[in-house]
């Protein structure tokens, strides 16, 4: 990680104007054709979510955007960004679980897969903090595949810093024509992400669904 040298930086106007806000957070709901993601898990009977979780976090962490931070009022370049994510427990009840990132794909999927399934045998909600303090070099994720949606807002906090870290969410994919979609929802803090590197991101995770069988390997 680095300091954002913000001298001469030809978005200071525009990161300085969103850092007035009280809530500078904006959302892009957008469908993405999972269809090749379908067929892949169904041949390996892997876990869609694990998979759509590694897909869309290696999406994110191409876009340089994605990856900044306002830490101690101070704008920071992540190197890496890891996906914290939520776990439905036995007791009804959802668990934060962190993860670190791994480049390779059997490598997040085995320790992705054992956090989940320890989460979800907790019988109460662990003590542990949701988000502890300075703890910005991660993504925020959760899912709703109960329902097909087409609008998606989260709750943010008052906190300028977690407000700068991306918020997404995914609901039901659901087959159309005999391909298979799902809304992915991105919310970012346009402190940082303006519309064009949004875009980017939504482009770029739909680039790696499209070839899921040489990225999943």
């Amino acid at each position: 990680m680095r300091e954002i040298d913000v001298e001469g930086w030809e978005r200071l106007k525009t990161y300085e104007w969103f850092k007035s806000f009280s809530n500078s957070t904006y959302s892009m709901n957008v469908k993405m054709d999972v269809t090749a993601l379908i067929k892949h898990v169904k041949r390996t009977k892997e876990s869609f979510f694990i998979d759509l979780l590694y897909l869309v976090v290696k999406g994110l962490n191409s876009i340089e955007e994605m990856r900044m931070r306002l830490v101690d009022n101070k704008p920071i370049l992540y190197d890496d960004i890891n996906p914290a994510f939520t776990v439905m427990t036995t007791a009804g009840t959802f668990e934060n679980v962190r993860h670190k990132n791994h480049l390779k794909f059997k490598d997040f999927y085995k320790e992705c897969y054992e956090k989940i399934e320890q989460a979800k045998k907790q019988s109460k909600i662990s003590e542990e903090d949701y988000n502890p303090e300075n703890c910005y070099d991660e993504y925020y994720i959760t899912c709703v595949p109960w329902v097909d949606f087409t609008q998606m807002t989260h709750p943010i906090p008052d906190d300028i810093c977690s407000q700068c870290i991306p918020r997404i969410c995914w609901g039901k994919y659901t087959e159309q024509n005999k391909r298979y979609e799902l809304m992915l929802n991105i919310t970012v803090s346009h402190i940082f992400v303006d519309g064009y590197p949004l875009s980017e991101a939504f482009q770029k995770i739909q680039e790696l669904l499209d070839n899921v069988e040489e990225i999943l390997k």
